[in-house]
């Protein structure tokens, strides 16, 4: 691992010589102090994103383990490869806030940020002296942001709950014709988007008004836009099969499987692109069956057994250039291969073997810069010395374990 001094400029080798490299151009956020409180996947990307942004994120990790993801499996170098890749660029600090000290040790670094961000579910921060009537008292410009699955409110605010919990019930998995466990963590990166959306907009307002702002962030909230259209149908029309036409329903928008068992996606949704496709396959008939209810389960079968004919890589031969919203479905692993993502220079690999992925968040003329993510504790010094802190403050706070 590099020291924090190296840590600022990376040589990347990239996975094909033609990747570009890339440089820190994009600095909106410049001179913008956040905390980090969170742990694991939707407080990481957030603050990834915001990172990104130019904002210098400090992670408070506590004395026990830290952010369990720093041992999440895989291991790069003995640290995890997806805590590696959200925590590019922070810094962390290890702090016991069950310590009166340790929370004291918070209060003053809260005086000089712009904003936190904690996961914890409700009511655990005020245990912590990290609460935002704590926090807002002593920063009243503090923008405090925290995220959990069910919000600060309602029944289920103290239940626990995963990203499948969260989309099981907000109508995104019942839209589905025949619901499946999702391979992408929708509630938690919805989260994450809207979390940071949520700390921009309380940042601007701040601008305004000179007052900070609390963001409550319910995970499952936040992945209730991806089901909004199937809400809306089954609202206006009364008829849980028809908010099915997107979700599994209709010939024309699902999975189909091919002759070496490798899927593809058919998508033509608009008449002009499921013309295209049955033109395409030699089927003119079916043309006029594209949403035609009560044709659907066959078609569905006929269509599926047409892709069984041919192999994927025929069927992307044949259909790609045919203007029917046709794709193969790429493995994680193959997104370093496809064109597109090569093309916006989205995924790369470090010199060190760890995978990253750019924010897909763009400005013009802008670009990020790929610094190595911290080592439990590696800024604890640097940030107490940058707070205020002399080196005798900081003796005494390792003499009783409050920091490390």
């Amino acid at each position: 691992m590099n020291s924090a001094a190296d840590s600022i400029k990376i040589s990347f080798q990239l996975p094909r010589p033609h990747y570009p490299r890339y440089t820190l151009t994009m600095n909106p956020l410049d001179n913008t102090r956040i905390l980090d409180l969170t742990r694991l996947l939707p407080g990481a990307i957030c603050t990834m994103l915001l990172g990104d942004m130019g904002a210098e994120v400090i992670k408070v990790e506590d004395p026990v383990r830290g952010d369990y993801a720093r041992l999440m499996p895989p291991l790069i170098d003995g640290m995890g490869a997806f805590f590696r890749s959200s925590n590019r660029g922070k810094k962390s600090i290890v702090l016991d806030l069950k310590q009166d000290a340790g929370q004291a040790v918070l209060h003053r670094l809260v005086e000089q940020a712009d904003a936190l961000i904690e996961g914890f579910r409700p009511g655990v921060t005020a245990r912590l002296g990290a609460d935002y009537e704590t926090l807002r008292a002593i920063n009243p410009r503090l923008v405090y942001c925290s995220l959990s699955g069910w919000g600060q409110t309602g029944p289920l605010a103290h239940v626990s709950g995963h990203d499948l919990n969260y989309i099981a019930r907000n109508g995104l998995l019942g839209a589905e014709l025949n619901p499946q466990t999702l391979g992408a963590k929708v509630a938690d990166v919805g989260g994450a988007y809207v979390g940071a959306m949520g700390v921009l907009a309380a940042l601007l307002q701040r601008e305004r008004s000179g007052r900070g702002d609390y963001v409550d962030v319910a995970l499952s909230e936040a992945a209730m836009p991806f089901a909004m259209l199937g809400w809306v149908q089954a609202c206006s029309q009364g008829n849980d099969d028809e908010a099915l036409d997107l979700g599994g329903a209709n010939a024309c928008y699902r999975l189909y499987f091919c002759a070496d068992d490798e899927p593809v996606a058919l998508s033509a949704v608009e008449m002009k692109f499921w013309a295209n496709f049955c033109s395409a396959v030699g089927k003119p008939a079916w043309i006029a069956l594209h949403t035609a209810t009560d044709h659907q389960p066959d078609l569905i079968n006929e269509v599926a057994k047409l892709f069984r004919s041919k192999s994927a890589a025929e069927w992307a031969q044949l259909l790609e250039d045919a203007d029917c919203c046709f794709s193969r479905v790429i493995p994680p692993a193959q997104l370093v291969e496809d064109p597109q993502v090569e093309a916006r220079g989205m995924v790369g690999m470090t010199a060190e073997g760890v995978p990253w992925m750019r924010s897909p968040i763009r400005l013009s003329d802008d670009a990020i810069e790929l610094r190595s993510a911290p080592k439990y504790g590696e800024h604890t010094r640097e940030v107490l010395l940058g707070n205020g802190f002399n080196e005798a403050d900081i003796v005494a706070l390792l003499e009783t374990g409050v920091i490390r």
